[in-house]
């Protein structure tokens, strides 16, 4: 067990913006004392760090992998043992807008729903500000739309943009938990298409470099997200085609020819997991590639992802 190497405080954790301290307390809490923990100024404290993040705020390596080995505990159910402790240690880590809960009402106790539909869902479950009479009339239905702005044309402009990288993420995440939602889907699509036009474009000796980014980190995220397995567009088949060329010997590609690892980048986010192998993987795929490539696509997803 490592010491502690500061205090700190229930009422001053949020000012000072302590989150990692308070994270580490959630995963510790007993399931007993969880509704009076989180009316304690703990569950005030938390709600008000995560009131602080936005799309663009940034977060640490170590803070990136806890949100995600969080987030694939999570994939299991809510009925398994410490959910309700990751979901409060989760929230730290995920701005509004960029994190949603499946079923809210069923997946979450009474005490802890209504803080998650403020913090979470405000904006889809707020009323409709009455118009003016002389303004014209606007369906009900039609929600302002945040502007997240155009996806970078390089990779370069990628790794510097908050906004698009968390996006991608939320995204993914977002699609995996309920593939069922369209808007989320056609997103999730459109930003796979700039994505990939990004990747072709990029020369392929500086890909290790911004691989060892957050991008990489949001790129396994998208091809652990399930979305291959919907049906391709025509411009999405079209990219799949060019991707499986360019790594066929018999066509003159194959790996170690020029462009080979832009066209796998490619292909892990078309093909579905499991369905495309590489043979003698080990002595073709570079090492920084090669333990992602063997943990989350070589192996098929589980039933229902």
């Amino acid at each position: 067990m490592l010491l502690p190497q500061q205090a700190w405080s229930a009422t001053a954790c949020a000012s000072l913006g302590q989150r990692d301290a308070l994270a580490r307390f959630w995963l510790a809490a007993p399931d007993d004392l969880l509704p009076s923990l989180w009316a304690s100024p703990l569950g005030e404290a938390t709600k008000a760090l995560v009131r602080q993040l936005t799309p663009q705020s940034s977060f640490t390596n170590d803070q990136v992998n806890l949100r995600n080995a969080i987030g694939q505990r999570l994939q299991a159910g809510f009925q398994q043992p410490l959910t309700i402790q990751l979901v409060l240690a989760n929230w730290l880590y995920s701005p509004p807008g960029l994190m949603r809960i499946a079923n809210p009402q069923q997946n979450l106790p009474g005490w802890l729903l209504p803080a998650y539909l403020e913090l979470y869902e405000a904006a889809a479950t707020a009323p409709a500000p009455v118009a003016a009479i002389s303004a014209p009339a606007t369906p009900a239905t039609q929600l302002p739309q945040p502007d997240f702005g155009a996806f970078p044309a390089t990779l370069q402009e990628l790794i510097g943009n908050r906004v698009q990288l968390n996006r991608m993420l939320g995204l993914s995440n977002l699609y995996y938990i309920d593939p069922e939602d369209q808007e989320i889907l056609q997103e999730l699509r459109q930003i796979r298409l700039d994505l990939i036009a990004a990747v072709i474009r990029c020369p392929e000796d500086q890909l290790e470099q911004l691989w060892a980014t957050d991008l990489g980190d949001r790129y396994w995220a998208m091809v652990r997200s399930g979305v291959q397995k919907e049906p391709l567009t025509p411009a999405e088949e079209q990219h799949k085609q060019w991707a499986a060329t360019r790594l066929q010997p018999s066509q003159g590609g194959g790996f170690g020819t020029p462009g080979s690892l832009n066209a796998f980048l490619v292909a892990m986010v078309l093909f579905q997991p499991g369905t495309m192998r590489v043979d003698g993987a080990e002595q073709k795929i570079p090492a920084w590639l090669l333990g992602p490539y063997q943990e989350i696509f070589a192996q098929a997803l589980p039933a229902g992802a």
